[in-house]
């Protein structure tokens, strides 16, 4: 396998202002308006931001200059996919591009994120149907790169001096010493709290920092139980997602959530064993957390429990696009709060706060119009990814304000009010300024998680304990990974 090499991480800091509009799930989103991405497009060259504010140049780079071509008035056609829907911020996205860029046409293709849909997406970059393609999961974009699904845009972005690490906060993801995407989305990690369960368990302020055990405590504190003991409310979760138990790691140690510093699993780490016997206590014994194994047998997800009164809060990253859907989340009556994920010991840095890259950005190998796809995805990879809060993922670049993504998702902060906890929400979640793990290693990745996934179904049907199960994952995940060096 080929390696590919990352260098520093370096922290974001939030920049020019970005508005938006509001959406749910079930309803358009409307086109962004005066004070909104599309004005905010318009006067970037000289080195100032929408706002008027300078940019970060200097050492560190230019980070708006560079975004817009000479002549906005170029016309073409781009074939956009990715995996949201127009009414989840991209029909906003692409109206307020087109402010800037008039005559270039964009299509919205909207994909699958599943092992099908990734293989019909690879199908159809092959066949030339995708201009620009925003791919999800690290995995899935390492394996474009590597098959040279990606146009390279290393010597584009050494003549416009794009600097990956001024813009997105890290320049780990170039593979082979080419830059092929930008890693322009991300998610935000956190807890959601209903603040009803939350003020009936009297526990006070929302925390600023906690760490596991605090909110464990705070999860046994909230569930309610009947006379017999069956459950009626779990006061916590740990996301519906089998590989969670690593985060945990990934905050302690800043990156590769599944491979230690020797390249070996991280599985049998002390940090993951002891987080996952953690969850399996909560979820099995205590009955304190939604049980991972009813997430999967019943193929649920956290935002379904959450939102239908089933859990008093969550591990989660998305639940903002839910609250609001009235149709399908008829019975959110409170409001939700949110505290930051926590940490193992406190006083540690949380590389779990800010903003991971989830998806990456780039331009297919066999584009149609590489003038208009080139325009479009320098455009969507820093103003554009300001629209992803309504989808429920998060900005990576560096000049877009997290706390425009109230107006994205809710249309207002008044209307946000009705459905969040402001405060928290803007102090919590999407910001970028905050540390955040990244990955540089992925040494038979395909086969790694497979190992994980395997011996955490039998740990959480209560078949192996943690270390059990945990060991024998790093097992079987280290002898794949020799077989690959």
């Amino acid at each position: 396998m080929k390696k590919w090499i990352a260098s520093t991480l370096a922290l974001v800091m939030a920049g020019s202002a970005l508005a938006g509009c509001g959406s749910s799930s079930k309803e358009e989103t409307k086109p962004a308006a005066e004070t909104t991405t599309a004005a905010a497009g318009q006067e970037t060259k000289g080195g100032e931001t929408a706002a008027g504010q300078e940019s970060s140049g200097g050492a560190e780079g230019d980070i708006t200059s560079w975004i817009l071509e000479d002549d906005t008035s170029i016309a073409g056609e781009v074939n956009f996919w990715i995996p949201f829907k127009g009414s989840q911020g991209m029909d906003a996205m692409i109206a307020a591009f087109n402010e800037i860029y008039p005559n270039i046409k964009v299509n919205l293709n909207s994909y699958n994120n599943n092992s099908d849909g990734n293989v019909s997406v690879n199908v159809a970059m092959d066949a030339g149907e995708v201009d620009v393609l925003a791919s999800f999961g690290l995995s899935t974009t390492y394996k474009r790169w590597a098959n040279g699904l990606y146009m390279d845009l290393t010597d584009r972005c050494k003549e416009e001096g794009i600097d990956l690490a001024a813009n997105w906060g890290t320049d780990a993801y170039v593979y082979d010493g080419s830059i092929y995407t930008f890693p322009c989305g991300g998610l935000s990690y956190y807890i959601a709290i209903n603040m009803d369960a939350w003020n009936e368990a009297g526990l006070g302020d929302l925390p600023t920092e906690w760490t596991w055990d605090e909110y464990l405590e705070a999860s046994r504190k909230m569930t309610k139980k009947d006379d017999s003991g069956n459950v009626l409310v779990y006061g916590g979760s740990d996301y519906h997602s089998v590989n969670y138990m690593t985060f945990p790691y990934a905050q302690v140690k800043g990156k590769n959530p599944y491979y230690k510093e020797d390249k070996t699993a991280s599985f049998d780490d002390p940090i993951i064993v002891e987080a996952y016997a953690r969850e399996l206590k909560a979820e099995l014994e205590e009955k304190i957390w939604f049980p991972k194994a009813t997430y999967r047998a019943d193929n649920l997800q956290a935002q379904m429990t959450f939102c239908q009164g089933q859990t008093a809060s969550t591990v989660i990253t998305n639940v903002t696009r839910f609250l609001h859907d009235k149709e399908t989340y008829p019975n959110v009556n409170w409001i939700t709060g949110f505290a930051p994920y926590p940490v193992v010991e406190k006083g540690q840095t949380n590389y779990m706060s800010g903003v991971p890259t989830f998806s990456h950005a780039g331009i297919a190998t066999n584009c149609q119009d590489e003038d208009a796809a080139w325009a479009f995805v320098k455009w969507y990879s820093t103003y554009g990814v300001g629209y992803l809060p309504a989808a429920g993922h998060q900005s990576c670049w560096k000049g877009n304000d997290p706390a425009a993504a109230i107006e994205v998702i809710y249309g207002s902060e008044e209307e946000a009010k009705k459905w969040i906890d402001v405060e928290s929400f803007t102090r919590v979640v999407g910001d970028p300024s905050k540390p955040a793990y990244y990955e540089d290693e992925l040494t038979a990745y395909s086969d790694v998680n497979s190992c994980l996934n395997e011996q955490v179904m039998f740990a959480i049907n209560g078949e192996k304990s943690a270390e059990e199960a945990m060991a024998e994952a790093a097992e079987n995940a280290n002898q794949f990974i020799k077989d690959a060096q």
